[in-house]
């Protein structure tokens, strides 16, 4: 695997990157909501610095969210069309599943539960653990949900003690207490850059979670949604 495109508009801004071997060029915007006029310009400049075309890629890499509803849509649009344009190989990451990777990369925790805010009062929320093959393995399900809806953590991992990520821990004992663990320090602010997204998306690729175009979808967490 030589070259990894990676796009990330999950957030209110837009970043694309290229990883060619282990050579990292990226585009940030820092425009605002811009993701829609400035993501596929930002791929062309990048292929244009590296002289290649866009059939050299071997592999897209996109941030499915959960995150901004529109920015998510578009990432995950301009993958689909790419993908399906040059016959590449495409792999959906959840940004609950990179932040734990961030985690786990910056720290010597091995178990990290991640909480972001969402609507209405409810949160984003995954486990995850260390993983040799995968990056990090997700524990459970992803789910979003007020905080007594949360499923209870396995028999296995009830009673233990874990690494906090995310911005979803402002009712952090409550949390805790429901899910009848313990946390080993304060909540975590992870950096996840475009290394950190080529370097899940690569072992991802390896596990065989590429998908073909037709089947890239955003990854809203809620089941109920409507992806069309």
């Amino acid at each position: 695997m030589h070259t990894i495109l990676t796009i990330d508009t999950s957030s209110t801004h837009c970043t694309v990157a290229l990883l060619l071997s282990d050579v990292l060029l990226e585009r940030v915007s820092e425009s605002q909501r811009q993701s829609a006029q400035r993501v596929l310009p930002m791929i062309s400049e990048l292929l244009l610095d590296v002289k290649i075309q866009i059939s050299d890629i071997d592999l897209i890499a996109v941030v499915a969210g959960p995150g901004s509803f529109t920015g998510v849509r578009i990432g995950v649009a301009v993958a689909q069309g790419l993908s399906l344009s040059a016959g590449i190989p495409a792999v959906p990451l959840s940004s609950l599943a990179l932040s734990a990777l961030a985690t786990v990369s910056q720290s010597s925790f091995d178990r990290v539960l991640v909480s972001e805010k969402a609507r209405e009062g409810e949160l984003y929320f995954a486990a995850y653990q260390c993983s040799e093959r995968q990056g990090v393995e997700l524990i459970g399900r992803e789910q979003v949900a007020l905080i007594e809806d949360f499923d209870a953590l396995p028999e296995d991992f009830a009673g233990t003690s874990w690494c906090l990520a995310g911005s979803g821990w402002e009712r952090q004992s409550e949390i805790l207490q429901h899910l009848r663990c313990t946390a080993t320090a304060a909540p975590q602010t992870p950096v996840i850059d475009n290394q950190l997204i080529a370097k899940l998306a690569l072992l991802r690729f390896n596990c065989s979670e590429a998908v073909e175009a037709a089947a890239l979808r955003p990854n809203y967490v809620k089941e109920q949604l409507d992806y069309t």
